[in-house]
C-alpha cells in the first residue's frame, strides 16, 4: 500500500513536471526561435549537462541511495550515515568544483568540440561561449540537489524531490516570457536564469534533509572514510556507458551545428519521442519488468515468456505512437511549438525532423527492455557494447546523411542505430539465455498484427492529413483539429488488434492492477 501510495503520487508529479519543461520548451521557442540564440543556449547548457549523469543523478544517485538506505533502516548506524552524507559533499565539492572551474577556462575548447560550425556564424561562437560559462556552476548546484534527492528518498521522501524539476522549468519560462523581451542582451539572462533555477533546486530540499538530522555542510576529513570510497567505487561500472551516451550526444550537436537553427530543430524534434517515451515505455517498463528479475530467481522457464509478452506489450504502445507522429509530425510540431518567433519555417523542418526520428521509439523501447533483460540476469557488459555499437552506426549514418538530407538525416541515423541496438540485443540474449520457442511464435504474429492495423490506419491518416494543414501555431482550434483525428485513431487501433485476436489491453489492464494490488 505504501508502495502504491507513493507511485500515485509520483504519477502526478511526473505529469506537472512534463507539463513545466513543456511551458519552458514553448516559452524559449515563442520567444527566441530557432536559430542563433536558441543554439547557443541549448549547446552552452548541454555542456555542463554531458557531466550531470555522473555527479548528479546518474551514477552518484544509483551508488549512493542503497548505502544510505542501509544505515539509516533498522539496526543501522545513523551517526555513520551523517558522516557518509558530509563526506561525499565534500567530495562534490572538491571534484565538481574543479570540473566547473576546469569548465570555464576550457570552455572556447569545449564549444568548438560540440558545434564547430557556429564559428562560421558571425557571433555565435562567442555568445555560446559566454552563456557556457556562466551556466557551468549549474552542474555543481544540481549535484548537490542530487545529493539532497538521496538523502530525502532513502528515507522514503519522494515527493519533495519529484518536484524540483518545476522550479527550474518554471524560472527559466518566467525569464523568457518577461524579461527576454525587455532586454538588449537576452544571452546572460537566460544563461542566469539557469543558475536560478539549479540554486533552487537544491535550495527547497535543504530543509527537510536538515531535519532529518543531516548537517549540510563538507567533513573533509571524511573524504578518506571506508564508505566514501565503497560509493566511488560503485559509481566507476556506469561511466562507460555515460561516456557512450555523452558522446552520442555530442556528436549530434556538431553535425547539427553545421546547420542554421540545426540544433534547435533536432531538440524540438527529439523533445516529442522523449516526451512519449518517458510518459508511456518508461512506465511500462518499470511496472512490468520486475516480474522478470523475480521469475528468474523462481520460475526461471517462465522468465523468456515474460520477456517476450513484455516486448510486444511496448511494442503494442511505440509502433502507433511512431507511425502518428512520422505521418502527422509537422501539426504535431506545429502545435506543441509553432507561434511567436518559431515560424511556420521553424515548423515545417522540425517536423520532418521528427518524422524521421519517429520509428526509433520502436527501437529505443526494445532496447529499454532487453537492456532490461540483461541487467536481471546481472549482465551490465553486454548492453554497454550494444550502445557503442549504436553509437558507431549513428556516426556513421550522421557522416552519410546529414549533407543531403539536413536534420532528418540526424533523425534517420537516430533511428537506424537504436533499430539495430535492439537487434543487437535480442540476438545475442537469445544466443547466451534463450527464448522459449513455444513463446516466439505467438509474439510475432501479435507484432505482425499490430502492424497490419498500423498500416491500415496510416492509411486513413494520410487521406485526414490535408484537413490538418495550416495548424503552425499552438491554438484551440489546432488541438481540436489533432484531438478529432488522434483519439478515433487511438480507439479504432485498440478495437482492430482486439478484433483480430489481440489480448494486449487486457493484458496490460491486469498486469497495472496486479502491480497495484501488491
Amino acid at each position: 500500500q505504501r508502495l502504491v501510495r507513493h507511485a500515485s503520487r509520483m504519477a502526478v508529479v511526473t505529469l506537472f513536471c512534463r507539463v513545466s519543461g513543456y511551458l519552458r520548451d514553448k516559452a524559449l521557442f515563442s520567444v527566441i526561435g530557432a536559430g542563433f540564440l536558441y543554439d547557443a543556449y541549448r549547446t552552452a547548457n548541454r555542456i555542463p549537462n554531458a557531466f550531470r549523469g555522473l555527479f548528479a543523478e546518474g551514477t552518484l544517485h544509483a551508488a549512493f541511495v542503497p548505502m544510505l538506505s542501509q544505515l539509516v533502516g533498522r539496526g543501522g548506524d545513523r551517526e555513520e550515515a551523517r558522516e557518509l552524507f558530509r563526506g561525499l559533499l565534500a567530495v562534490l565539492l572538491l571534484i565538481v568544483g574543479l570540473v566547473v572551474a576546469v569548465g570555464i577556462l576550457i570552455s572556447p575548447w569545449l564549444v568548438r568540440v560540440y558545434a564547430e560550425g557556429f564559428v562560421d556564424v558571425p557571433g555565435k561562437f562567442d555568445v555560446t561561449v559566454l552563456m557556457n560559462r556562466i551556466m557551468f556552476p549549474y552542474l555543481l548546484l544540481i549535484s548537490m540537489a542530487a545529493l539532497f534527492q538521496a538523502v530525502l528518498n532513502s528515507h522514503e521522501k519522494f515527493l519533495l524531490s519529484a518536484t524540483t524539476p518545476m522550479f527550474f522549468n518554471f524560472v527559466v519560462a518566467g525569464a523568457a516570457w518577461l524579461v527576454v523581451p525587455r532586454v538588449d542582451n537576452p544571452a546572460p539572462v537566460l544563461a542566469g536564469a539557469v543558475l536560478i533555477g539549479g540554486v533552487l533546486q537544491a535550495a527547497v530540499q535543504a530543509p527537510a534533509v536538515r531535519r532529518l538530522g543531516f548537517r549540510i555542510s563538507p567533513l573533509w576529513s571524511a573524504i578518506r572514510s571506508p564508505r566514501v570510497g565503497q560509493v566511488l567505487l560503485l559509481m566507476l561500472p556506469g561511466i562507460p556507458v555515460l561516456g557512450i551516451n555523452q558522446i552520442n550526444q555530442l556528436i549530434s550537436n556538431r553535425f547539427a551545428s553545421f546547420i542554421e537553427g540545426g540544433v534547435s530543430y533536432t531538440y524540438g524534434a527529439y523533445r516529442v519521442t522523449e516526451l512519449v517515451f518517458g510518459a508511456v515505455v518508461v512506465q511500462m517498463t518499470t511496472v512490468l519488468l520486475p516480474l522478470l528479475s523475480r521469475e528468474l530467481r523462481e520460475d526461471p522457464s517462465q522468465a523468456s515468456k515474460t520477456l517476450l509478452n513484455t516486448a510486444t506489450l511496448v511494442t503494442f504502445v511505440t509502433l502507433p505512437a511512431a507511425a502518428v507522429m512520422a505521418v502527422l509530425a509537422r501539426p504535431i510540431i506545429g502545435l506543441l511549438f509553432g507561434g511567436g518567433r518559431f515560424t511556420s519555417a521553424d515548423v515545417a523542418v522540425t517536423g520532418a525532423t521528427l518524422a524521421a526520428y519517429a520509428f526509433s521509439l520502436i527501437g529505443t523501447g526494445h532496447v529499454k527492455v532487453m537492456a532490461s533483460a540483461f541487467f536481471a540476469q546481472k549482465n551490465t557488459t553486454t548492453p554497454m557494447w550494444g550502445s557503442l555499437v549504436a553509437l558507431i552506426i549513428f556516426t556513421a549514418g550522421c557522416w552519410w546523411m546529414v549533407g543531403p538530407l539536413g536534420t532528418p538525416g540526424l533523425g534517420w541515423a537516430n533511428t537506424i542505430a537504436m533499430v539495430s541496438f535492439g537487434l543487437f540485443l535480442t540476438l545475442l540474449y537469445a544466443r547466451r539465455y534463450g527464448f522459449d520457442r513455444a513463446a516466439v511464435g505467438p509474439n510475432v504474429v501479435a507484432v505482425l498484427r499490430q502492424a497490419a492495423v498500423v498500416a491500415v490506419l496510416v492509411v486513413g491518416l494520410l487521406q485526414v492529413r490535408p484537413w490538418l494543414a495550416g495548424i503552425d501555431h499552438t491554438g484551440l482550434d489546432g488541438a481540436l483539429r489533432l484531438g478529432a483525428i488522434m483519439a478515433p485513431v487511438g480507439v479504432l487501433y485498440v478495437l482492430g488488434v482486439t478484433l483480430l485476436g489481440g489480448r494486449e489491453l487486457a493484458t496490460l489492464v491486469a498486469t497495472f492492477r496486479t502491480g497495484g494490488a501488491e
